[in-house]
């Protein structure tokens, strides 16, 4: 039987993947505890292995995918908490690299900033005396860093 393509047993698996860690954990203690209320009440060896490969294998599996997720959320709220320091050495960096004239988006495309942070910081910059800020004839805004633009002596 296949459903959009897949097996049944695929189509099973990719919903099993959706739920949460929390749900596969709940579900599996709670599948095992009934294979092995089974296996006390009748005392057959035929309960354990339903009660380990539907009931403590997804709880395991549940517990791996709660660890995972929250590690995941760790190194994503590390990655938004970058320090300000690292993100104007970034900009500065480019803007020395360019001769002293950035754009946002010149800034967002070379660093790992998005434009609106590359936005924030360069305003910040700019507001601080590090940067002046020129609006072009076409509308462009550029910063320009007095520090690392190229003089004609």
């Amino acid at each position: 039987m296949t459903i959009a393509g897949d097996s049944l047993f695929d189509y099973h698996v990719g919903m099993s993947k959706n739920r949460s860690g929390w749900e596969a954990v709940t579900t599996g203690f709670a599948i095992a505890a009934v294979f092995g209320l089974l296996y006390l009440r009748g005392g057959s060896w035929i309960w354990i292995f339903p009660a380990v490969f539907a009931g403590l294998l997804p709880m395991m599996d549940g517990f791996r995918r709660v660890i995972a997720a929250g590690q995941q959320r760790r190194a994503q709220v590390a990655q938004t908490q970058r320090r300000p320091e690292q993100m104007e050495r970034e900009v500065l960096q480019i803007a020395r690299d360019r001769g002293g004239v950035v754009t946002p988006s010149l800034v967002a495309l070379e660093t790992s900033l998005s434009i609106a942070e590359a936005e924030q910081v360069l305003s910040d910059l700019a507001s601080r005396g590090h940067a002046g800020i020129e609006v072009r004839a076409d509308g462009r805004i550029e910063y320009e860093f007095a520090d690392f633009m190229r003089r004609l002596d």
